[in-house]
């Protein structure tokens, strides 16, 4: 047998392995708190062990995505390695479980943003105008034709797109609704409230609602970034809301280039 095969054979062995080590857990765990109730046993009367990200592919995440084990098999906040296709390493976070929908209103199970910016800043518009706000975005369309080819095919095969409440800027106080396989946060989904932005673009992740957690980001190489967020702000009709390399809610000029930390949801 040619040894490329067997070591690939062997590797998925072993994934079969711990998946099934995993699944013998969960089984004992809820045979041996058995309840009253005829029914059978009470699901919330025991923690689940918890999986390790870096431990499971993408394909096993969304695995137990879609068994709609997500929380109790994952922690908020536990992150996974992956490589982009121009060999930079990048990694995802777990933001939230159950937040997120599609378009057609069914609950998107795990919801992750990059820990890191990626290593290029990017303009929002080419111009100094927030008009159209995220929908017609620049940044918006590049992030979803030329930088999502970035992500490597195991994980572009699981991700699902994500419908996102946003102000159509230009002194507008409409909100706009697009769905995308990628998309970066709002201000109201990062510091649970408004502060330049008018609010109403989605509700407050649960890892941003943690106390003392890490709003400002670094790049891909460890330098501290500004990164943009997907609110227009709401004093004028040439910026969008950001957020500072040290973690402050800011607002600039759209023309202006910053890091993108970006969103999707499995």
């Amino acid at each position: 047998m040619n040894k490329n095969v067997f070591s690939q054979l062997a590797a998925e062995f072993e994934k079969m392995e711990k998946t099934i080590e995993f699944q013998s857990k969960i089984i004992k765990a809820a045979t041996a708190h058995k309840s009253a109730c005829p029914c059978g046993f009470d699901q919330s009367a025991f923690e689940l062990p918890k999986l390790k990200l870096d431990d499971c592919s993408w394909a096993e995440i969304a695995m137990y995505a879609q068994s709609g084990m997500a929380d109790k098999v994952f922690a908020l906040g536990d992150t996974k390695k992956f490589t982009l296709t121009d060999g930079t390493t990048i990694s995802a976070r777990i933001i939230g479980f159950n937040h997120d929908k599609n378009k057609n209103n069914i609950v998107l199970p795990i919801s992750f943003e990059t820990v890191e910016t990626l290593n290029d800043d990017f303009q929002m518009n080419p111009e100094y105008t927030n008009k159209g706000g995220w929908q017609n975005s620049q940044l918006r369309k590049m992030l979803n034709n030329s930088i999502i080819e970035l992500l490597p095919d195991d994980l572009l095969s699981v991700i699902k797109p994500c419908l996102k409440e946003t102000c159509l800027g230009g002194g507008s106080q409409k909100i706009g609704m697009t769905s995308d396989p990628l998309f970066i946060l709002s201000e109201q989904e990062i510091f649970g409230r408004k502060i330049y932005s008018i609010g109403g673009e989605g509700k407050w992740y649960d890892w941003y609602r943690q106390e003392n957690t890490e709003y400002g980001k670094c790049k891909q190489n460890g330098e501290r970034d500004w990164r943009w967020e997907r609110s227009p702000r709401s004093d004028t009709a040439t910026y969008f809301c950001d957020v500072s390399g040290s973690g402050v809610a800011n607002g600039d000029s759209a023309s202006y280039s910053f890091g993108v930390s970006f969103g999707f949801c499995v």
